[in-house]
């Protein structure tokens, strides 16, 4: 039998209430009622005293009924990510003592939800439980109950920032609302016919502090099947709409869809899976046009190249809105350039000082200078032969064209790889 109470018992009368008066349930000192009496303790004093199980991450199990555990405080400064499977809430409640009449934390977990409490909120609680220096000696408690009876789940618990691996071997389900910390640098998660909504109309959100990307996809049937839909997600702003009509029927034929969610190691990301999205107008469009070579940021996004499009973000839990977006990047004036080079010089490799490109040969020389959010300037350098005149030929006559440190052919205003494979010009 434990002998705690019994080396500190002074220290625990300080914050517990001191001894009842009267006579004593049993005369056996080292009984827990006996203790239970003695320090005036709730009526949980026995279990949680002598029937907790040493807590330590991760927890994985089944609760049907009141569980304790006996924590440390390190382990309670890793933070916790709770998941309930279930049927019914959960609560979790943290003691500083088994003598404690109410608890120091308390965390109510809905059904089928997950709930976190970060290292900051949780060093906060602890610093309050700790306003007796003594109690930095002693563990915490912790207890666990479903709230109905007969309610029982499946419980997760994890350092904050963590959660299990879900994989096509052991998938957790993928709940509606639920979040899922993805600190693995793939999880798989599977949702039944069951999960989807009539409509079909569903999202899937990726949250990451530092905007680190992560791709997401559906396949259909097995975990390696059919890939149904696939987006590349960076912000939380941005949403993943799988095709409506795709879920419909995978939801009348009852057929399993399995999500994938995968970016690189080290980072942690949480997904969020929702159904049945309002989807609300923005009331303006967005137009806008500026240089070939700057760039273009909306909604946490940047642009490039001339596009259009409907542009959807996430306002709220369940909330999605829509902009129609058009940018146009113009193309650059040619700035023309005339030199004359000896042949001597040209086959060293003549540095256009502007530019920066070596040219070994005379001729036409299309030439884009592109530098980071900075307007392009478009060159057409000209090399001349100054030991003789030019011939003037009706031939056609070829240029060359460096794009992005690419060569092509110009011919007849038809471009060409070096390879002389035509490339259609955009």
């Amino acid at each position: 039998m434990k002998t705690r109470l019994f080396i500190l018992p002074m220290l625990l009368v300080a914050v517990s209430a001191i001894a009842k008066e009267g006579n004593p349930p049993t005369s056996d000192t080292t009984s827990c009622e006996w203790q239970k009496w003695y320090y005036d303790a709730p009526d949980f004093f026995c279990e949680c005293e002598y029937n907790s199980i040493a807590f330590s991450f991760p927890v994985d199990t089944i609760i049907s009924d009141t569980t304790w555990w006996t924590a440390t405080v390190d382990d309670m400064r890793k933070g916790i990510s709770a998941y309930w499977f279930a049927d019914c809430s959960v609560t979790m409640e943290i003691y500083a003592l088994c003598v404690s009449n109410t608890p120091t934390i308390v965390q109510k977990v809905g059904k089928d939800k997950m709930c976190e409490m970060d290292v900051a909120e949780i060093n906060k609680k602890l610093e309050e439980m700790e306003n007796l220096s003594f109690l930095t000696a002693l563990t915490p408690h912790i207890r666990v109950y479903p709230n109905k009876v007969g309610g029982s789940g499946h419980v997760y618990c994890y350092p904050y920032n963590q959660g299990p691996h879900s994989t096509c071997e052991n998938p957790l389900p993928l709940i509606p609302g639920m979040t899922y910390v993805c600190d693995k640098a793939e999880n798989v998660y599977r949702l039944e016919a069951a999960k989807m909504p009539s409509s079909g109309n569903t999202f899937v959100v990726w949250k990451q502090k530092k905007n680190e990307p992560a791709e997401v996809w559906l396949t259909i049937d097995e975990c390696e099947g059919e890939e149904v839909g696939r987006a590349t997600l960076s912000d939380s702003l941005h949403v993943f709409q799988p095709n409506a009509e795709m879920i419909k029927e995978a939801k009348t034929s009852k057929r399993t869809l399995w999500l994938h969610v995968k970016h690189d190691e080290g980072i942690v990301g949480r997904m969020e899976y929702y159904l049945n999205p309002k989807v609300e107008e923005s009331g303006s469009s967005v137009s806008r046009t500026t240089c070939l070579g700057k760039t273009q940021t909306f909604n946490q996004r940047i642009y490039s190249i001339d596009t259009t499009f409907v542009d959807t973000v996430r306002i709220g839990i369940d909330t999605l809105q829509t902009t129609p977006v058009t940018f146009v990047f113009t193309e650059p004036t040619i700035i023309y350039d005339t030199l004359r080079v000896d042949p001597a010089t040209l086959s060293r490799g003549y540095r256009h000082t502007a530019t920066g490109v070596v040219l070994f040969e005379y001729g036409d020389t299309l030439i884009d200078v592109v530098k980071t959010n900075t307007c392009t300037k478009r060159y057409l350098v000209t090399v001349l032969n100054p030991e003789g005149l030019e011939t003037v030929s009706k031939a056609r006559k070829a240029r060359k064209i460096i794009e992005n440190g690419q060569l092509f052919i110009l011919l007849d205003d038809r471009k060409y790889n070096v390879l002389g494979q035509p490339i259609n010009r955009k």
